[in-house]
């Protein structure tokens, strides 16, 4: 099961050296990035809009596992879904 937003929620994120996410803030909170379980790029839409995002499944040090998404042509991270 997991929680698909709408509307992916922007977020503050610091970065690694290769652009992976160490920390991140949601909700207020202070979220450090635990382990990378997955990391995949999306790359579409070049024809009309284009969309270029790299994705991260991640575990949180508290043990939240969610995916983050980050908006390679404007440098924007997004929360995209969290697993129950």
């Amino acid at each position: 099961m997991s929680k698909l937003f709408q509307q992916p929620v922007k977020l503050k994120v610091r970065e690694g050296n290769q652009h992976e996410p160490i920390v991140f803030l949601y909700n207020g909170r202070i979220e450090k990035v635990g382990h990378i379980c997955k990391r995949w790029r999306v790359s579409q839409g070049w024809w009309k809009r284009p969309v270029e995002r790299e994705y991260f499944q991640i575990m949180t040090e508290t043990g939240i596992v969610c995916e983050l998404h980050r908006n390679l042509l404007a440098g924007v991270w997004y929360l995209q879904r969290i697993y129950d």
